[in-house]
C-alpha cells in the first residue's frame, strides 16, 4: 500500500501538471479553460462515486476497515487516468480543427 502512494502521488501530481502545461496555444483560451475545468470536475466526479461504491460495497463486510485505503488508492488512479484521457481528447480532437483554421 505505501509502495501503491509512492508511486501514484507522483504520477497524479505529474499527469496534473501535463494536462495544464500542454494545453492547446491556438485554441481560444475561454473555450479551452471551459473544457479543462469540465474534464476536472469529470474526475473528481468519477473519483467520488469510486469512493461512495467502495464505501457502499466494503462497509457491511468483514473488510470495511480497509474502504478508506481502497478509495484513495482507486481515487488516485482515476483522477490522472481521467486527465490523460481529457488531454488526448482536448488535444487530437476538439481543438484540432481550430488549429487547421489558423495554418490557414
Amino acid at each position: 500500500m505505501i509502495a501503491a502512494l509512492l508511486i501514484l502521488l507522483p504520477v497524479v501530481a505529474a499527469v496534473t501538471w501535463a494536462f495544464f502545461r500542454f494545453g492547446p496555444r491556438h485554441a481560444d483560451r475561454k473555450t479551452a479553460a471551459r473544457f479543462n475545468l469540465g474534464s476536472v470536475v469529470l474526475a473528481f466526479a468519477l473519483a467520488g462515486a469510486w469512493c461512495l461504491r467502495t464505501y457502499l460495497v466494503i462497509t457491511p463486510t468483514v473488510d470495511s476497515a480497509w474502504w478508506p485505503i481502497i478509495s484513495a488508492l482507486g481515487a488516485l488512479m482515476i483522477f490522472p487516468l481521467v486527465l490523460g484521457a481529457a488531454a488526448v481528447l482536448r488535444n487530437l480532437v476538439i481543438f484540432r480543427r481550430s488549429k487547421e483554421r489558423s495554418l490557414r
